[in-house]
């Protein structure tokens, strides 16, 4: 049970995490109108930026869960 409430638990975070990057330009977009690379930053964010959070979201996912797993068996 203990890997369970872990797991809830970073499920819990990796879940803010995607809710603050999927929401934070499209809900506040005008703040954040700068130049980040040559391009507007929220037309980078949206391009590429995100996408990148994503695929690090599931890695970390993945990798904590491995270790878990590896530590639960004897």
């Amino acid at each position: 049970m203990k890997t369970w409430s872990k797991n809830k638990r970073l499920i819990a975070i990796l879940l803010s995490i995607w809710f603050v990057t999927t929401l934070v330009v499209g809900l506040a977009p005008e703040p954040l109108r700068f130049n980040f690379f040559g391009w507007n930053f929220t037309y980078w964010w949206g391009a590429q930026g995100a996408l990148l959070i994503y695929l690090a979201l599931i890695w970390i996912y993945a990798h904590k869960m491995h270790q878990y797993e590896k530590r639960r068996k004897p």
